[in-house]
Formats: C-alpha cells, sequence, structure tokens
C-alpha cells in the first residue's frame, strides 16, 4: 500500500475537550487527510479493500496527537482510497462502534479516540499495556510521599492504624495524547519501597525486578464517575465532564494485599474490554 503526497502535521481542538500537548497548548482541528491524498490499495490482496483503508487510518490515527481532527467527507474519502462508497461506509461504520469516530449532523465526522484498550483478562500495567501498542509513555509524577492513610484505605490494604503507606500520584499518556490517566497508588510501607525511586516508569516492574515482590493476583473495579476539580484541573478535561473510574486491589504471596490504586480515565482515549466464555 503506498500513498502520496507526504501529508502535513496537524493539530487539533477536539469538539467536545481541547485536544492538547503535553505542555498544554491548544491545538488547531485539521482534516486527519488532506483532499489531494492518495492511497493504492491491492485488490489482489488476501485483506479486503476495507480491511486495507481502516487499517491506514488508524495507523494514521496513532502516528499523530489525532483526537479532535476532523475525518474527511465520505465523497472525499472514496477519492483519497479509490474505493467505492460502500466500502468507506463499511469502514466508518466499524471505527464507529470501536468508539473511535463520531459522526454528528452539521459538525463532520470527528475522532474521539485512539482505539486504546486494556484487556481486563490479563493483570499488566500502564507501561506493559503502551508498550505492547508500539507508544511510548509519558509520566509527570505529581507527588510521592509518606503518610497515614484513610479507614477506607487501611480496611482495604488490610493495615493496622497507625501503620503508614507509601503514596505515588502521577499524570500518564502517550507522546500522542497527554494526559490520559490520573493515577494515585497507596502501597504499605512494610513493603519496603523508597520514596526516592524514580516512579516515571513501571511501577510493576519496578516491584518484581528491583524488590523481587511477586504480584500474584489483582481485584478491579469500573464504573463511570464525573470529575472534580482537582481531577479536572490535572485531566485538562471540565468539572463535571465524564470519566471511567478504576479501583484495582493488587495481591503478593499469600493474598497479602501489595497496592490499592485509584486510576480515572479521559473516556474518549480509553477502552476496557473482555473476552467471555460460555
Amino acid at each position: 500500500m503506498s500513498k502520496q503526497p507526504a501529508p502535513q502535521s496537524f493539530h487539533p481542538q477536539s469538539p467536545g475537550n481541547s485536544a492538547r500537548a503535553p505542555g498544554g497548548n491548544t491545538r488547531i482541528s485539521q482534516p486527519l487527510f488532506k483532499p489531494t491524498e492518495r492511497f493504492c490499495l491491492d485488490p489482489h490482496s488476501p485483506l479486503p479493500l476495507y480491511h486495507q483503508m481502516e487499517t491506514i487510518i488508524l495507523e494514521r490515527i496513532n502516528a499523530e496527537a489525532a483526537v479532535g481532527r476532523m475525518l474527511p467527507r465520505e465523497f472525499d474519502l472514496v477519492k483519497i482510497f479509490g474505493v467505492s462508497r460502500i466500502t468507506v461506509k463499511k469502514v466508518t461504520d466499524s471505527l464507529v462502534a470501536k468508539g473511535v469516530i463520531r459522526r454528528r449532523r452539521a459538525l463532520g465526522t470527528h475522532i474521539v479516540g485512539l482505539g486504546m484498550k486494556e484487556d481486563l483478562g490479563r493483570l499488566t500495567g500502564y507501561t506493559e499495556q503502551m508498550a505492547e501498542r508500539g507508544l511510548k509513555v509519558g509520566t509527570e509524577v505529581l507527588g510521592v510521599g509518606v503518610h497515614s492513610p484513610s479507614a477506607r484505605l487501611r480496611e482495604k490494604l488490610q493495615i493496622q492504624p497507625g501503620e503508614r503507606t507509601l503514596f505515588i500520584q502521577r499524570l500518564r499518556g502517550t507522546s500522542m495524547v497527554f494526559p490520559i490517566v490520573l493515577l494515585r497508588s497507596e502501597i504499605p510501607v512494610s513493603f519496603g519501597l523508597d520514596p526516592k525511586e524514580d516512579y516515571a516508569g513501571s511501577l510493576y516492574a519496578l516491584m518484581e525486578q528491583k524488590y523481587r515482590i511477586h504480584i500474584e493476583w489483582a481485584q478491579e473495579e469500573i464504573s463511570a464517575s464525573r470529575a472534580t476539580r482537582e481531577e479536572a484541573r490535572l485531566l485538562k478535561i471540565q468539572t463535571g465532564d465524564v470519566v471511567l473510574v478504576m479501583e484495582r486491589q493488587t495481591f503478593t504471596t499469600g493474598n497479602r494485599p501489595l497496592e490499592f490504586v485509584r486510576a480515572v480515565y479521559r473516556p474518549e482515549h480509553y477502552t476496557f474490554s473482555v473476552r467471555l466464555k460460555r
């Protein structure tokens, strides 16, 4: 599959929530493809044309900071990819179903997600999830310290009054979209993690490789909520916007609670998935 000419890099402003660079600058919305671009799909490939076209679109979305960008009109997509309107509709219907694009009458079709999914059937950290997609993780460590946890946290971590926890609060995203999630982890100090560690990387890798803590299993709950003023400020959204909240308890050997983490996600950038078997 080849294309010409090379596209320019555009930086968007989302129709609902502004798409921002890590520095926080609002970007101007532009079409994902220029009307003059042309892609040569292979009609002899074992991959159907609609699959080839969808792959190109997803690669472009993942290669640029594309949330908020507009997808060209159906008429233009026919010309850009050299396919029928039926093929274009099949692709856009698929992208809508995956939560990647949203159609709005009189406003056009905008990209609202990057197709990032977390498989709930596997216990992985954020760094591992993004690495599997070939994405570079961006992290801003907001705070690390030792404190006396709330009664709810003591119950979750099965620790006694007076025992302390290490808290780690971070914003995480990718080189394309930042931030995506606000994370606050609580770990009993009895596990020996040093507050002076560099917590910009994978917390699971640090615990397993340096501290030799074996992570066995986790219990996770996911719900919808409204962003508080502080969450909205940090995630660069509006107070009261809908967010996805994931709370996870991680356990080590002997069912000993290791970590309690609360993660607040911008829902336009993230999807949880699980495979069910009857």
